[in-house]
């Protein structure tokens, strides 16, 4: 019997396996970026800059597309769907990037500073947050 794995299928396999393996990642937003760091091991994975730039680990995600023996511009294309579907944002550009520790502890350490209730959020108001980078 001959198995066929269509593209679709494919993308279905590593999206769950990106999630798997991404289980212990937070989502920290610190300044104009939203990172994905596993606290636990002070690991990060990306980095999503407001500009739509998607920053990622090489060394984690080139042995990650090992085993489906992908290549660095066929796997780019999925990690960017892959987090425009966790964030909800569009990815423009996409690139590795080598993070020093300081920069990442400096967003482990990342708080809120303030909070301010908002009595009247309007529909409007709601759908430009909504559509954004879309």
């Amino acid at each position: 019997m001959k198995i066929i794995i269509t593209e679709s299928r494919l993308k279905q396999l590593i999206f769950k396996k990106l999630s798997e393996d991404l289980s212990n990642a937070e989502i920290i937003p610190c300044k104009d970026s939203i990172w994905f760091i596993d606290r636990e091991k002070k690991y990060w994975y990306f980095q999503y800059e407001k500009s739509g730039i998607l920053n990622w680990r090489y060394e984690f995600f080139s042995n990650f597309f090992n085993m489906f023996s992908l290549e660095r511009n066929e796997y780019e294309l999925i990690l960017a769907e892959w987090v425009e579907e966790v964030l909800n944002r569009k990815v423009g550009i996409t690139q590795f990037k080598f993070v020093f520790n300081k920069e990442l502890e400096d967003v482990l350490n990342c708080k809120v500073n303030a909070t301010r209730g908002i009595v009247h959020l309007t529909q409007r108001r709601v759908e430009k947050v909504l559509n954004q980078n879309n």
